[in-house]
């Protein structure tokens, strides 16, 4: 069972009927028709809003969105944004993919105009206590794994945010949850003014979407930005294990506390080289062994410390913790085993968007490696991976818009093919690959040069792998 110390939901439920009598009759332009700024529209019409949509993309290609915004009678624009989205406008919600130096926008801040994430414009609107989770990688798997922590704690859940699930579409069908679990992108953090979750953590920081944030003081200070409206009930969590984050000045008033595989913490979760154990004010004692935890890995074995350490400091019961742990199964995408051909494994880990997470898969394998990366670069640094490439990959497969780039930084390393098109990389590695060896998609890149997403991408690796086993049976 669960006990918490979040503060009243009564304040929660206070604020919240304020905003929504705020928000009633105003005017609100949602920038972005996928899935986050589509969920926002619905959410505020609910709420009384007059809402009005733009997005960049031609009107084909948004038909499913267009045709829904035009069920609930909002008004939109396809094909470029434009004068209109700023007229007699209220407030700009942000999906996470805009940029915020677009002109319009730039004419936004110089009018006045509020922009806000599509986090911080679900939040406004939201009475249920939320915990979340950002970093540069684990997001997704720790996010996963604290919905099924609560679920064995017997706590209503609704696991949403960067994960795929928009957080506005959460608010909007599961207002009476027990917790909103978050996955919290740093796009998403951009542009929050309230957003304050009452258990937060970060889970690493490494170099990643510098062609958004510019340096990587400037995405680490956004990724900060996670703990800065949070009130002293709240607590913040760090990784203890990560330089950036142990030396760090934490903004808000969250309580600190921490996960660490080296050793004890003052307050928080830790590995002792045999078990993991916990001390918080509520209490200390053993949660269980490493070999007990659902999925392996070192990586892992952090996820599931940082994933306990936000469940203990709300009030979830150690019992339901370890339940939780145990019972968990990793999600899609993140070096999930697809099938084996012909002696060869074939895993898909195209969650693995930048340096550090091909670093996590590949120190994870150990099997000969026929290495697939490459997309849309987000402005990171490959080379970091020579030396691992270098010692486990019998031959790198570079494709995409980043191809050359990759291939450049890592030359030297292994021997390297280009292959443009996505298909015929696939093949291609197929045809590098020896029994014994793993065939890994890890791209290290955005996935947006050709797929919708990185779920698209991965899927559609899956389906040329195991049409594999369709043409040797």
């Amino acid at each position: 069972m669960m006990t918490t110390n979040m503060p009243a939901n009564e304040m929660i439920m206070a604020n919240q009927s304020e905003n929504t009598r705020h928000i009633a009759g105003k005017r609100a332009t949602v920038f972005g028709m996928a899935r986050a700024g589509l969920a926002c529209a619905l959410l505020y019409r609910r709420h009384g809003a007059d809402v009005f949509v733009t997005d960049r993309q031609p009107a084909d290609i948004l038909q499913q969105a267009t045709n829904i915004l035009e069920q609930e009678n909002i008004t939109f624009e396809t094909g470029g944004h434009t004068e209109r989205s700023l007229h007699k406008c209220d407030v700009i919600i942000l999906s996470p993919g805009v940029r915020l130096d677009l002109p319009l926008l730039r004419e936004a801040r110089t009018r006045g105009i509020p922009l806000i994430s599509e986090i911080e414009a679900a939040w406004v609107l939201s009475a249920v206590p939320v915990v979340a989770v950002t970093g540069s990688n684990g997001k997704t798997t720790t996010t996963t794994w604290l919905g099924e922590i609560y679920q064995a704690a017997g706590v209503v859940s609704d696991v949403a945010g960067n994960i795929g699930r928009p957080y506005a579409d959460a608010v909007l069908r599961n207002p009476a949850a027990g917790r909103h679990i978050l996955e919290i992108s740093s796009f998403q953090l951009e542009t929050i003014e309230t957003f304050a979750p009452h258990a937060a953590v970060i889970l690493n920081i490494s170099q990643d979407h510098l062609d958004r944030h510019g340096t990587p003081e400037c995405y680490a200070q956004t990724k900060l930005r996670l703990f800065a409206k949070q009130r002293a009930a709240d607590v913040a969590i760090i990784n203890h294990d990560d330089d950036y984050l142990r030396s760090a000045s934490l903004p808000g008033a969250g309580q600190p506390a921490a996960f660490s595989l080296a050793g004890p913490v003052g307050a928080g979760v830790w590995f002792d080289g045999r078990v993991l154990r916990y001390r918080l004010t509520t209490g200390e004692g053993e949660l269980l062994p490493a070999e007990e935890i659902g999925i392996p890995g070192r990586h892992n074995l952090a996820n599931a410390a940082a994933a306990a350490c936000v469940a203990l400091v709300d009030g979830v019961s150690p019992d339901a913790v370890c339940r939780g742990l145990r019972e968990f199964r990793g999600v899609e995408h993140r070096l999930e085993f697809v099938t084996e051909v012909d002696g060869v494994r074939y895993i898909n880990d195209s969650k693995g968007t930048n340096p550090d997470s091909v670093r996590v898969a590949l120190e994870a394998i150990r099997t000969p490696l026929v290495l697939i990366m490459g997309g849309l670069d987000k402005g990171t640094d490959y080379s970091v991976l020579f030396d691992l490439v270098k010692d486990n990959v019998r031959r790198l497969i570079c494709t995409g818009k980043a191809a050359e780039l990759i291939a450049r930084q890592l030359g030297g390393s292994t021997g390297i093919m280009i292959v443009r098109d996505f298909t015929e990389a696939v093949e291609a590695a197929r045809k590098a690959a020896q029994p014994g060896d793993t065939v890994l998609l890890s791209p290290g890149c955005a996935s947006f040069d050709r797929f919708k997403n990185y779920e698209e991408r991965g899927r559609v690796f899956k389906d040329i792998v195991r049409a594999f086993n369709r043409k040797t049976s």
